[in-house]
């Protein structure tokens, strides 16, 4: 009699995301190398070719710890990351700290986003919106768990961990019975003698070469941008298997989303009718009682901006909350969406009159002027999700960011409060005071109304301290050069 052999069947278990780790020691020691850089390059002035320099290097080395496998799998992620390092050198361009401070924002998060497509678990195009939001939540938080694991794993390699399992409580034992008298009596002798306190002080700027607290920041920004960024190369190189893509709930039946879709626009194509004659035209318009022309020309863009970002996240959201189970409802649901997006547009050129009326009567801001950008940026989304929902479904994720990136970029170029001023200085009442509280990109354009204006002059001669010589390789900016040149040939 043969026995027969059962074969057996063993369910492959779930990859970690500890196990996908590949470790290296030469994670550690550049993402050491890059928290260093981040404090010493980022330390000083606060924008300026430092952050170009270092946003290089953070994505060039991402780039080879992934290597060619990685890279060729990233996909669009790659044109996310090279967003990043474009966004984080246009601080150069400028020196409004507001775009600045927004540009180098934009750039963590778009940072962040592009890390994501080394982790292998979804392509850009299959990102939904709240994914997209918290993409960069997440990429923080595996990065932390990635650069503890992967030191860890580094320092089990070295015996670092025997060494302070054996010697590390007599150590610790030894320092807390030593350490605080001799800080103690070093204290009391410092203060009681100028000449070993200066000698004490002189020991310590040779020791660190700057002051204590200052090196303890610096220590712990370092180790903590240090660990993030080990991480993030971690992450970049780990294994692609044992990754799934998570599928959508849809929680809403097609004849839902199409009422919602249809009141929408219905309500939309109201106010157009109603409201957007008068925003153009508000002197041929018959205004209700109490109400003036003055607040019918500023009154609600704002409103209306926030209204236009509320419709461009439903419709960034709702494809893939909705139930099509035919190509007729999915037809209807395209449809119906590019009405919506049609029916936005009154609303938008609304907004814009009204701005562009409130700007005429009071001047540029720099709030006037995002709100310019971002109806811009809205009205192009918009568009641009509509245009995907009939074709090239899968690129709309990559067209909104190339969107905003281009957008940012501009701003940038734009050299915004320096435009601020020329706009302001065409006027014949100008706000002096306000152009003098925006950066030194603005004093260019003044500069040049120096002569005109009484007391201007006056004004711009104490602006020289804040253009004073000082910038290095890098720190150089192209605002503060301008501005430098431009006072130069008033105050010789």
């Amino acid at each position: 009699m043969t026995a027969t052999m059962t074969p057996s069947f063993v369910l492959p278990s779930a990859v970690t995301f500890s196990e996908r780790l590949r470790p290296h020691r030469s994670q550690v020691l550049v993402g050491l190398a890059l928290g260093l850089s981040a404090e010493r390059l980022l330390d000083g002035t606060p924008f300026g070719l430092g952050h170009a320099l270092f946003a290089v290097l953070a994505a060039g080395l991402v780039a080879h710890h992934a290597g060619r496998e990685a890279w060729t799998q990233a996909g669009a992620h790659r044109w996310v990351l090279g967003a990043s390092v474009l966004l984080l050198g246009s601080t150069m361009l400028h020196t409004s700290t507001w775009l600045a401070v927004m540009s180098t924002v934009a750039s963590v998060l778009l940072f962040a986003l592009a890390v994501q497509g080394w982790t292998g678990e979804r392509p850009l195009s299959g990102l939904r919106t709240g994914q997209l939001l918290g993409a960069p939540f997440k990429t923080v938080g595996q990065a932390v768990h990635a650069g503890a694991v992967v030191t860890s794993r580094e320092l089990e390699a070295a015996n670092v961990n025997q060494v302070v399992s054996a010697y590390g409580p007599g150590a610790l034992r030894l320092v807390a019975i030593v350490v605080p008298p001799v800080l103690l009596l070093t204290v009391l002798l410092s203060s009681g003698d100028a000449v070993f306190r200066a000698r004490l002080e002189a020991l310590e700027r040779a020791l660190f070469g700057v002051p204590l607290e200052g090196f303890v920041r610096g220590g712990f920004v370092t180790l903590v941008s240090g660990l993030v960024l080990t991480g993030v190369l971690a992450m970049a190189s780990r294994r692609r298997d044992g990754v799934s893509p998570s599928a959508p709930r849809r929680a809403l039946k097609g004849f839902e989303s199409f009422v919602l879709l249809g009141t929408l626009t219905t309500l939309l194509l109201a106010f157009g009718v109603s409201a957007t004659p008068c925003a153009l035209a508000p002197a041929a318009c018959e205004l209700p009682e109490g109400v003036t022309y003055a607040d019918a020309a500023h009154e609600g863009f704002f409103q209306l901006l926030f209204a236009a970002v509320a419709i461009l996240g439903l419709l960034m959201g709702l494809p893939a909350r909705t139930q099509l189970s035919s190509k007729r409802a999915e037809l209807t649901f395209t449809a119906l969406s590019t009405a919506l997006v049609l029916a936005t547009m009154p609303m938008v050129v609304s907004g814009v009159a009204r701005l562009w009326r409130y700007e005429t009567t009071y001047g540029l801001t720099v709030l006037r002027l995002l709100a310019y950008a971002g109806l811009g940026l809205v009205s192009a989304v918009l568009v641009w999700r509509a245009l995907t929902l009939w074709t090239m479904q899968g690129s709309f994720v990559g067209g909104a960011l190339a969107l905003f990136t281009v957008t940012m970029l501009g701003l940038a170029v734009l050299a915004p409060d320096a435009f601020i001023a020329r706009r302001n200085l065409a006027r014949e009442e100008v706000d002096y005071a306000y152009l003098l509280s925006l950066s030194v990109d603005a004093l260019p354009p003044m500069v040049e109304a120096g002569a005109k204006a009484e007391g201007l002059e006056w004004a711009l001669r104490g602006e020289l301290q804040r253009v004073a010589p000082g910038d290095s390789l890098l720190t150089w900016n192209l605002g503060r050069s301008r501005a430098r040149a431009a006072l130069a040939t008033l105050f010789p």
